[in-house]
């Protein structure tokens, strides 16, 4: 499961960085997404299976601008040791050469105990700015991946306030 998480992460920052992703329902997220103009569109129609219960659900876009965030959803068996499995895979890309690790933190994120990952991607010429958050919601792992051009940074950080926790 650790190696799936790490192709998993190593994935997102690519495919992120390379095209927009349509995928699956939010109708059970803890959370909701508010986007704060036309210049950004919400792609939530289809989940695309990824391998051990790993779903990319949706994918938010910027018009005419590389910004990008994904969302991926895991079902976990052991929600206690989910959060310790999602951040292993995600430290284990940064044995890939592509990327380099810029910071990994505990964090609170829209309530729930999370791990936040900064990290560059570099591909054919061209570094990437990725924030990622894990955290577990019941018995449900997600990542929200933010991504950008390398001198983006301030606005992938702005991309997680678009994520709000949802009133259940």
């Amino acid at each position: 499961m650790k190696n799936t998480f790490a192709k998993l992460s190593v994935a997102v920052a690519l495919i992120a960085a390379s095209f927009s992703v349509v995928a699956g329902t939010l109708e059970d997220a803890p959370f909701k997404i508010s986007l704060p103009n036309n210049d950004w569109k919400l792609a939530d129609s289809v989940a695309q299976e990824m391998g051990h219960n790993v779903s990319l659900v949706a994918s938010i876009t910027k018009t005419n601008s590389p910004l990008k965030s994904v969302i991926i959803k895991t079902l976990e068996k052991s929600p206690t040791t989910a959060l310790d499995g999602l951040s292993a895979g995600i430290r284990d890309s940064f044995a890939n050469p592509a990327v380099k690790k810029l910071s990994d933190e505990a964090t609170i994120f829209l309530g729930y105990k999370a791990r936040r990952f900064t990290y560059e991607v570099t591909q054919n010429n061209q570094t990437t700015y990725n924030e990622a958050v894990v955290f577990v919601a019941g018995n449900t792992g997600w990542t929200i991946a933010g991504v950008g051009l390398a001198d983006q940074k301030g606005e992938v950080k702005k991309i997680f306030t678009f994520y709000l926790k949802r009133d259940r």
